[in-house]
């Protein structure tokens, strides 16, 4: 092709046909240019692909990443709602004063209420795109803050899962554990990760009762309404933590959508 153009050229020249050796001189430029230009967009079609391939693999990981999250989140909604419930039927029964008439009911209670659990994120990729730079890849600049949102909302919610385990260590447990047969919990105990049933209780009453004063029964209704107090804080992260996923699915399958369609 360039042998045939060379050709051209001198056969023009050859010829003193000057002003159509310009007219071509001319086109084989257009020419070059429109072969750049094209070469351009070609290597720009590319490069597009290669950035949504990126994005599209990330956005999946981060939508799989979330959606247990989510599923994990309600589980952990639901476990710390019985122990809402349950510290306010103990508190009912503190003020009613019968606590010592109904020991059964008791003993459910102050097993319910030390049953609460935590909500432990996994945030493999999402905190690998934060941390590494690769939250670049994103288009979205609402969905790259979304995600750095999310870093300081995990972090912020366990501190007050801290708070309400070590106050229930430190201050409930040792209270109780004075004043009430706590073995009995074994009758009912169950342990969600012990799938094969592996778990061995006790199989009868503890032989001591309820040794509960009158007068304390004030201190132990503020000793359940501080776990109950400290656990809210928990609880209603947990809430706000769930509306927060569900709002960052959503925009990342619109993200997905996008790329797929186009």
């Amino acid at each position: 092709m360039i042998k045939f153009f060379r050709h051209i050229r001198k056969r023009l020249i050859g010829e003193h046909r000057f002003s159509k050796y310009l007219l071509y001189a001319i086109g084989e430029i257009i020419l070059v240019v429109i072969g750049i230009l094209i070469a351009l967009q070609i290597n720009n079609w590319n490069q597009q692909r290669i950035e949504d391939s990126k994005e599209l693999e990330l956005l999946i990981g981060l939508k799989e990443e979330f959606e247990y999250n989510l599923s994990e989140l309600d589980l952990s909604i639901e476990v710390n709602h019985t122990v809402t419930q349950s510290c306010i039927q103990l508190t009912a029964l503190i003020r009613s004063n019968s606590i010592n008439t109904q020991p059964d009911i008791v003993d459910r209670l102050l097993v319910e209420i030390g049953n609460f659990t935590s909500f432990d994120a996994r945030m493999g990729i999402s905190g690998e795109v934060v941390n590494t730079g690769k939250i670049s890849i994103l288009k979205n600049t609402e969905l790259r803050g979304q995600l750095g949102n999310w870093i300081t909302l995990i972090s912020d919610c366990e501190e007050d899962i801290l708070f309400r385990s070590d106050n229930y260590t430190m201050n409930l447990m040792p209270f109780l554990m004075k004043r009430f047969p706590l073995a009995n919990g074994e009758l009912t105990k169950k342990l969600g990760f012990d799938k094969e049933n592996y778990l061995q209780t006790y199989k009868e009453k503890s032989p001591f009762t309820i040794s509960l004063a009158k007068q304390d029964l004030m201190e132990f209704e503020n000793q359940v309404w501080h776990h109950k107090h400290n656990h809210d804080y928990v609880a209603i992260n947990e809430r706000n933590l769930k509306d927060f996923i569900v709002a960052t699915i959503t925009m990342i399958q619109i993200e997905l959508d996008k790329i797929i369609n186009d």
